[in-house]
């Protein structure tokens, strides 16, 4: 099966974050990537120096090429930068034949405002387009208007979500605690990501790994593989199941203290597919 996504983002120079890490991740599930830039962003490690988005006109030019000169197969959006690149890229995804996953970026990991003036408005009003709306607990507050300091929050989050218009929601929570009574209490040693269809939720907990902030492309580690399953025919909740196997096993690896190049590891190890008692972990 051929997988050939769209990968729509930012450019981080240096760091194996956003477009590069979904290049580097969809490699490793032996698939071609085709990059729509849509911003330059200048920073990592706490430390923000520029961002400079590319023009909308640019942007549709990137994805006007790509859909007449080669055929691909998914999209995975992230960071659109200006506000009228979000309707331009949802415009042109529409002739899409195939699954669309947005992860769903308002700033980035180090605090870099990725999004332009009215920019929530805008991605709000295309929500019910993507197969799946994704997003970090941190963006999920700023989307759903409300803190999110425990998974019971999430919960609601993710309704809040689901009522803009997404048909599927994933809040990536990070290291929570279940109830909202429980805040001064120490969260249990697992990173949640929570599913939710409309209907019901699902719950996906792995170990949580110390210092992951340190670490680029986790993120795309999930997703391109989950966008790949859904391309297969998978339905959503078990695609994410089994790209949560698969990124959990990568992400060992990046704490393994022998590797050197923690990203060439993680990316070498998301080449592996994972054994069915791994994905139940």
């Amino acid at each position: 099966m051929r997988f050939h996504p769209i990968v729509v983002g930012a450019l981080y120079p240096g760091i194996a974050r956003s477009l590069r890490a979904d290049i580097l991740a969809t490699q490793a599930l032996s698939g071609t990537a085709y990059p729509i830039c849509t911003s330059h962003v200048v920073a990592g490690d706490g430390v923000v120096t520029d961002v400079l988005n590319v023009p909308t006109d640019t942007v549709s030019a990137q994805l006007e090429h790509v859909f007449n000169t080669r055929t691909p197969t998914s999209a995975k959006v992230g960071i659109i930068g200006a506000t009228p690149s979000v309707g331009r890229v949802f415009d042109h995804l529409e002739s899409l034949d195939g699954p669309v996953v947005y992860d769903l970026t308002v700033s980035g990991p180090s605090g870099e405002d990725v999004l332009g003036p009215n920019g929530l408005e805008a991605i709000t009003e295309r929500l019910e387009e993507p197969d799946l709306v994704t997003t970090r607990r941190t963006d999920a507050a700023l989307v759903a208007g409300m803190e999110i300091p425990s998974l019971d929050d999430a919960q609601v989050a993710a309704q809040r979500i689901a009522q803009q218009g997404a048909r599927n929601v994933l809040i990536r929570c990070g290291k929570l605690p279940t109830h909202f009574y429980e805040q001064n209490a120490s969260p249990p040693d697992y990173a949640l990501d929570l599913f939710f269809d409309g209907d019901d939720f699902a719950l996906f907990e792995a170990p949580y790994i110390q210092n992951l902030e340190a670490h680029h492309g986790a993120s795309s580690g999930l997703l391109l593989p989950l966008l790949h399953n859904l391309q297969s025919g998978m339905d959503l909740e078990p695609a994410l199941q089994k790209a949560k196997g698969r990124v959990s096993e990568a992400l060992r690896a990046f704490q393994q203290p022998e590797s050197e190049d923690t990203d060439a590891s993680f990316f070498q190890t998301l080449e592996e597919e994972p054994t069915m008692a791994e994905m139940q972990e």
